[in-house]
């Protein structure tokens, strides 16, 4: 049953905080580096990491001279940040190099000549024009070849074509690259590529995407014989059209199974992800939430739920597996634009089970473990508004 940590069990959900440092709407938010900080990006183009156990900035830069679409990590020591400036750039990020960062934030009067940038490893030309962010994930066939750890291991990186309205772009970091594109459907009309996942499989052991279209259709693909043929020949295995209108956001499960689709209507659609090309194209499961605009949806990393952010000021948190409603989280006075779960590692061990000849502390050194470890194994919701204002929530 779901509870809140923060309120009774009879009164509603409420925030675990509230993060106020943005003036203008946000639009990315994501969390790294084992959940000690998360990232906030707004449509002036500032980039907010913040310390997740402090709830203070750790370092304030303006990254784009347009709105910040996307933010991922890479490795946990750089930040990757996709600006409607059409430019997508990579950051160093480590803890040394928050350090000598201003913390000085938009709401406080920053300036982007006084508030220094961290070193920039990466910078390219990309689209921005359909509102679509990049997609990211691990590049196993080259990272075989390195066959050995580096600060930048081998990545893929997918966002729309600048000319073909539905195709994809597929880049290799650190190479910066471009490695394969994705040709739009010449038989349908499905206009601009609105959302993108780009996953290797654990299930088929094979690098998929996953696309939502403006027109409302959603497609998944495979790349083609990778383990024997060094070109790119990308198979579609599944295209349908769930959406009356625009797709606006897409996520796929932990396992790679399954995936779930949001749009400008009120429909959230849950599709499985074939292992060969199939003319079906029905859903999995649908629902109709009578609530049109759920503009971001992010799916747990335990599979179990997903959120959405709504234009109409709300959080929903909904089952994965049967689609319906658990919770509506209230408290933002503006709509919602962008929402990030916390990735909890199973792995991580707390001081609870840690050998006793380790956890012999003082109180403040238990204290301050304690807080850690909620910090790792706590599944955070952020979701960010249209005022510039994030909440923080712990409902699990």
């Amino acid at each position: 049953m779901l509870t809140s940590k923060q309120a009774p069990s009879y009164g509603p959900p409420t925030p675990a905080y509230i993060f106020r440092g943005h003036q203008a709407a946000i639009h990315a938010l994501h969390f790294f580096a084992s959940n000690r900080y998360f990232i906030s990006g707004d449509s002036d183009g500032w980039i907010v990491v913040w310390r997740l156990i402090t709830k203070r900035p750790a370092a304030v830069w303006k990254a784009h001279d347009g709105g910040v679409m996307g933010i991922k990590d890479w490795q946990g020591s750089s930040i990757i940040t996709h600006g409607r400036d059409h430019k997508l750039r990579v950051w160093r990020v480590r803890d040394e190099d928050l350090e000598s960062l201003s913390t000085r934030l938009p709401v406080d009067g920053a300036a982007a000549e006084e508030n220094k940038q961290p070193w920039l490893v990466h910078s390219i030309d990309v689209n921005a024009l359909n509102f679509c962010a990049f997609a990211i994930c691990p590049d196993i066939d080259r990272t075989k070849q390195a066959g050995s750890e580096t600060e930048f291991p081998p990545l893929l990186l997918a966002a729309p074509n600048g000319l073909d309205n539905g195709g994809v772009d597929v880049f290799q970091f650190p190479t910066e690259q471009r490695v394969s594109k994705l040709q739009s459907e010449k038989k349908v009309n499905t206009g601009m590529v609105m959302s993108l996942r780009l996953f290797n499989s654990t299930r088929l052991g094979r690098l998929m995407l996953v696309v939502g279209y403006e027109d409302g259709q959603v497609a998944a693909y495979t790349r083609k014989n990778q383990n024997v043929m060094p070109a790119w020949i990308w198979e579609r295995l599944m295209i349908s059209r769930p959406h009356k209108q625009p797709v606006l956001s897409l996520d796929v499960s932990p396992e790679h199974d399954w995936f779930i689709t949001s749009s400008a209507d009120a429909t959230i659609v849950k599709y499985s992800i074939p292992s060969q090309p199939t003319q079906a194209d029905q859903a999995e499961k649908t629902n109709d939430t009578k609530h049109a605009g759920q503009q971001d949806l992010k799916i747990r990393s335990d599979g179990r739920v997903f959120a959405t952010a709504g234009w109409d000021k709300h959080i929903r948190i909904y089952s994965a597996k049967t689609l319906k409603e658990l919770a509506v989280l209230q408290w933002h006075k503006e709509g919602c634009y962008a929402i990030g779960f916390a990735v909890v590692n199973t792995s991580h061990t707390s001081s609870e089970d840690r050998p006793c000849a380790v956890v012999q502390l003082n109180a403040m050194e238990r204290i301050k473990q304690e807080r850690e470890d909620k910090i790792h194994n706590t599944h955070w919701l952020v979701a960010g508004s249209k005022d510039g204002k994030i909440s923080l929530w712990d409902i699990y």
